[in-house]
């Protein structure tokens, strides 16, 4: 849905985990549509990838979304991936004074992951998505 003064908002999905990534895109752009906000998806393989296409289209768009999954496995790849992932997307969004809305969830198995995800659970893509929205009404006070 899209209206004439609406704000157009990039939304970086890293879909490693489909089920879950899927919960969490259907979440905020449920958020975003009940809003009227118009909104492009893009998609990466990975979280490490985020920080790429946040670089690339920060001039693009108005406000972005981020959303992804990172479940704690048996080696130190969770930590690498979450403190690299998150570093670089903060110091992007920092630097370049993004509004965004992090929908990036750390979990600690499969279960919890899809819990945050679903939309009649934790939501956090819905959760992104407000977060998203009221940076953007305070800007525009």
């Amino acid at each position: 849905m899209e209206r004439k003064d609406s704000k157009n908002i990039l939304i970086i999905v890293a879909d490693f985990y489909e089920e879950i990534s899927s919960n969490l895109k259907i979440g905020a752009t449920n958020y975003l549509d009940k809003n009227k906000y118009s909104y492009d998806i893009k998609c990466v393989p990975g979280t490490l990838e985020i920080p790429f296409l946040l670089t690339n289209f920060s001039k693009k768009y108005d406000a972005f979304l981020v959303l992804s999954c990172i479940i704690k496995g048996e080696t130190d790849h969770y930590e690498i991936v979450k403190n690299i992932a998150l570093n670089e997307i903060y110091k992007i969004a920092y630097a370049d004074k993004l509004i965004l809305g992090s929908g990036i969830i750390t979990a600690n198995n499969y279960e919890q992951a899809l819990s945050r995800s679903k939309i009649s659970k934790e939501n956090y893509g819905g959760r992104a998505a407000n977060a998203c929205h009221k940076l953007l009404s305070l800007i525009n006070e």
